[in-house]
């Protein structure tokens, strides 16, 4: 699959150690699959840093090539139960569904305070989730519950983001193939 990364310049060797912040996913390198939300926030980027134009930087990623946890009612667990391989990169991914959208907004709140492990999993080498939207900003302000805010929530309308947190995983599994202007 094609993910996108906005900036103000080319990005062909990511560095996870780049983004210092305490930011949705944790720290890492974030793309999305969304072309659009690239380019608007690369277009933003470059008017935030002065730069001419926005750059988006292209990449190859098959999201088959690592063990994803899926975060739902019951917490992050494997599918049908199969245990994790060591030697596999972790991923971390949210149910499509009310506990999944409950388990994002909790855990973009940690992510925020600095706590990035998953419970029962630790730390996942790749978080993937949605773009936090004016709701669940609302849900991490303390306005709403992310419990009554779940049920308005449909993950069909959400925009999916990834944040690869590791960079010898990022290194591995995700090849820089162009960049264009935005």
């Amino acid at each position: 699959m094609k993910l996108y990364h906005g900036s103000d310049t080319a990005i062909e060797k990511p560095d996870v150690s780049f983004n210092k912040g305490f930011s949705d996913l944790g720290q890492g390198f974030y793309l999305t699959d969304d072309h659009d939300v690239a380019v608007a926030r690369a277009r933003s980027r470059a008017r935030a840093t002065g730069a001419a134009e926005g750059v988006v930087s292209v990449f190859e990623f098959d999201e088959c090539s690592i063990d994803w946890a899926v975060w739902g009612e019951k917490g992050p667990a494997f599918p049908a139960g199969l245990p994790h391989d060591e030697e596999t990169p972790l991923g971390l991914k949210f149910a499509a569904d009310q506990a999944g959208i409950i388990a994002w907004i909790d855990y973009i709140k940690s992510c925020r305070a600095g706590k990035t492990s998953a419970p029962g999993l630790g730390e996942p080498s790749v978080a993937r989730a949605w773009i936090a939207t004016e709701e669940v900003e609302m849900a991490c302000s303390g306005l709403v519950s992310a419990e009554d805010l779940a049920e308005f929530i449909d993950p069909a309308d959400l925009i999916v983001q990834y944040c690869f947190r590791n960079q010898e995983t990022l290194d591995q599994l995700l090849t820089f193939s162009y960049a264009e202007h935005a």
